[in-house]
């Protein structure tokens, strides 16, 4: 994680800020293209977004992602105003997420019930406080608050679930319970190279790819937001066993389950 900012920005007042970071800043009529990742969370107000492709009401809840190198632009409505939470994030593993197609999602709405807030407040508690090893827990909760919006897309009506062809969604629910590539083909009586190019054409990523980057998604998030053991997570995940989550996280992500949830917990103690 690079950077981090709040703003409250009440009825009537001009957007962006006058204090707006550099290298941020933009205008309403230029827009703006940023050079590293942000995700921006409006937690009260209502607001627009706009991409090239079109545009999007945003209400209390709304979280949306800004690609680097998209044109966009943002703003609260003046009767409402909003309050403005956002993160920047940069490094190899956002890049291979990108690259992929994973953090391709359109925004989400993520109920003010949701672990994902309080995730925020904490993550803005640390990088106030600076408790000792606090670039470690503040990348850690970063990357938890990223997992959670994806997550969120996958399971929300905002991917078009109901619109995938039939044959892409059932695999998906089968390569959420743990099944491999080629026992989905089986089971939904196609090939394997069938479903590969039918899976990739509705979704942009592989079957197995799909599954991975998912599913260690919401492992992250439950490792962060539960006290669920690695051996219960990995279950819930349909994970052959423990050492199979472990291994398998410690490659994607550079440290083992139990390491991660010691990194994410400190802030809590």
């Amino acid at each position: 994680m690079s950077a981090i900012g709040h703003a409250r920005i009440l009825p009537g007042m001009s957007y962006p800020p006058p204090r707006h970071p550099e290298g941020r800043a933009f205008t309403w009529e230029r827009g703006r293209v940023l050079s590293a990742f942000q995700l921006v969370a409006i937690s009260q107000g209502r607001g627009r977004l706009e991409f090239r492709s079109g545009a999007t009401r945003l209400s209390p809840g709304s979280v949306f992602l800004l690609p680097p190198g998209y044109w966009h632009r943002y703003r609260p409505e003046p009767e409402t105003g909003w309050t403005e939470d956002w993160l920047e994030l940069r490094g190899p593993t956002l890049d291979a997420w990108f690259g992929k197609g994973v953090l391709d999602v359109p925004p989400v709405h993520m109920n003010r019930r949701v672990a994902f807030w309080r995730r925020f407040a904490e993550l803005h508690h640390v990088c106030l406080t600076h408790p000792l090893g606090y670039r470690a827990v503040a990348s850690g909760l970063a990357m938890t608050l990223l997992a959670s919006v994806v997550s969120q897309s996958l399971s929300s009506a905002r991917t078009n679930k109901a619109d995938l062809p039939d044959l892409a969604r059932k695999a998906r629910e089968l390569l959420m319970q743990g099944l491999d590539v080629k026992s989905v083909a089986n089971t939904l009586g196609v090939s394997y190279l069938t479903l590969y190019r039918k899976f990739k054409q509705a979704t942009g990523l592989a079957p197995k790819e799909y599954a991975r980057e998912i599913r260690l998604a919401r492992a992250e998030d439950l490792l962060a937001g539960t006290d669920l053991s690695v051996k219960e997570i990995a279950g819930r995940l349909g994970y052959y066993s423990a050492s199979h989550l472990s291994l398998e996280f410690k490659n994607a992500r550079g440290k083992p389950p139990s390491q991660w949830a010691d990194r994410t917990q400190t802030q809590h103690r």
